[in-house]
């Protein structure tokens, strides 16, 4: 009788368990939006809009944390968890391009009076499987700050790092130049628990060696290399994440944001068997839009062309579709997120269709 009772007091604290993670939100994206002047005229941006475009093609609704000022936009967030910080201004950057249209030149005309913190992130949203944080500037952020609830336990969370942002410093234009070396936000930031993503804009610079250094003491680094995909480090091995073939590179605002993202949620959402791969395809969905429409245009580029996730794979040098099929993940992106929910917590079918709605 007495191990009857033991046997249901385990089974309840199971289930209490497994109710506790499937509504666990599966993303949290901290860090600022833009207003980005092109050609004088302005539109939504930054890392944090980006990789909500991103989340909203997987079928992930994700809790979003951003400090912006009065009278913005961000009505293109919606259906997302919002939460705003307000701010004197809105970060604003004004953007020129070169005469052949991929080279871009940013220069700050505005900046808001807040850094964000985990201490602005509200409770439920610090549940989440896997804080996403996407500083632009290096006032814009305190990464350290997120690191001492990812160091295990439940409730703990992966640290997903769009670092850019911290290896920018300004002329005195006010204009973006990229740091020579690892700023020390960058370095405060590393952890087991972290992955970071940058480009090799930001890293063609540094000396020898660094990458390598850096990487020993995260989870994953990987650097974004356009055209010739991206380098993976992972316990002191790097390898080559092939591109994702396209037609024509449009315009490369925010392909290094996607391709963060899709990473991330290929990796703890899908559980796909290549999150490079899926990662590359969003990148290369990215630079496929034009600036004009951007980041909505993505969101519905990605659903639009949502069929070769399932069978994308890495072979022959490139990131390409393949004839195999990803358990679960046929249906769309919002099935396929139930579907990895249901393989992780078996017998918890309506909780995982609550948690990605």
């Amino acid at each position: 009788m007495l191990g009857g009772r033991w046997i249901a007091a385990a089974l309840v604290l199971l289930a209490a368990g497994s109710a506790w993670e499937a509504c666990r939100p599966a993303l949290t994206i901290v860090g600022n939006v833009t207003l980005d002047m092109v050609n004088g005229k302005p539109s939504l941006g930054g890392a944090v809009a980006y990789a909500a475009a991103v989340a909203s093609a997987f079928g992930v609704r994700a809790c979003i944390v951003t400090a912006a000022g009065p009278g913005m936009d961000l009505s293109a967030l919606s259906g997302h968890d919002l939460h705003i910080v307000p701010a004197s201004e809105t970060l604003t950057f004004e953007h020129t391009y070169t005469y052949w249209g991929n080279a871009r030149r940013l220069r700050v005309t505005a900046q808001p009076n807040v850094t964000l913190t985990m201490a602005h992130v509200p409770p439920r949203c610090r549940r989440a499987r896997v804080m996403l944080l996407g500083p632009l500037m290096p006032a814009d952020m305190d990464p350290a700050s997120f690191l001492p609830a990812s160091s295990g336990g439940r409730g703990s969370h992966a640290l997903a790092l769009m670092a850019q942002g911290l290896q920018r410093s300004l002329d005195a234009g006010k204009k973006v130049v990229p740091l020579h070396q690892p700023s020390p936000q960058l370095l405060a930031a590393l952890g087991p628990s972290t992955t970071v993503y940058l480009s090799d804009v930001e890293t063609d610079a540094w000396p020898p060696g660094t990458i390598e250094g850096l990487a020993a003491r995260t989870a994953r680094f990987l650097v974004t290399r356009g055209a010739l995909g991206a380098d993976d480090h992972e316990r002191g091995r790097r390898t080559r994440r092939p591109p994702f073939p396209v037609d024509a590179v449009v315009d490369t605002n925010g392909a290094g944001d996607c391709f963060a993202t899709g990473h991330v949620l290929a990796r703890a959402a899908l559980r796909h068997a290549a999150p490079g791969a899926v990662a590359n395809w969003a990148g290369g969905v990215a630079v496929s839009q034009p600036q004009t429409c951007k980041p909505a245009c993505i969101t519905q580029a990605m659903r639009a062309g949502w069929a070769v996730v399932p069978r994308l794979e890495e072979s022959g040098g490139e990131a390409r579709v393949g004839t195999g099929v990803v358990p679960g993940a046929l249906g769309g992106p919002r099935a396929a997120l139930r579907a990895a929910l249901q393989r992780l917590l078996p017998g918890t079918e309506r909780l995982a269709q609550q948690a990605t709605l």
